[in-house]
């Protein structure tokens, strides 16, 4: 904790930070456990979401409202699925065919997880602002206000970050189906 304190330039923003750590770090350590399944990882995750804390401690106003704790869940769940990310590289497609499937079935289900993967790669290259409201809406099912209220934006604005990552979305899949095509 010595180390992120180190990061804050005054008194105040220091005996905020404690406060949110000593009150929130097995709150923090729990959710990254229940997504990575490792203590290290978990441990990890969690000293990451602090980090970034350090560079966001602005948009915590009160260290006790439900506020702060849904934007940390939100920061530490974030950190822990780059680990898993970084840790589990997308699988490839694998030359086996799964037993007792046939023709049609086979080439449905590797054009789904093809077309899921390339979906994935997709969403990686998104810039941070569409991506993160992006995976809170799609994968975390939560409303334009929700995300407002953890990125400090306007609802407005959470949705049309959304509307413009599944824009982007789209222009980056046509796009890689166009090259596909002329290959």
């Amino acid at each position: 904790m010595v180390l992120f304190l180190a990061l804050l330039d005054t008194q105040e923003e220091q005996e905020k930070f404690r406060e949110i750590y000593e009150n929130y770090r097995h709150f923090m350590w729990y959710i990254a456990q229940q997504k990575l399944k490792d203590t290290h990882l978990a441990e990890d995750a969690v000293q990451e979401a602090f980090l970034a804390l350090t560079r966001h401690l602005d948009k915590v106003e009160d260290a006790h409202s439900p506020r702060t704790k849904k934007f940390l869940a939100t920061i530490v769940r974030s950190k822990a699925i780059d680990l898993v990310r970084k840790n589990n590289p997308q699988e490839e497609l694998t030359d086996e065919l799964p037993e007792g499937k046939a023709g049609r079935d086979i080439l449905d289900q590797l054009l789904v997880k093809e077309n899921y993967n390339r979906l994935i790669s997709c969403v990686l290259e998104l810039d941070d602002s569409y991506r993160v409201v992006f995976e809170y809406k799609y994968l975390y099912r939560m409303s334009d206000e929700e995300i407002a209220d953890i990125l400090g934006i306007s609802a407005k604005n959470a949705n049309v970050r959304y509307f413009r990552a599944r824009k982007k979305l789209q222009e980056m899949i046509r796009k890689e189906e166009k090259s596909i095509e002329e290959a």
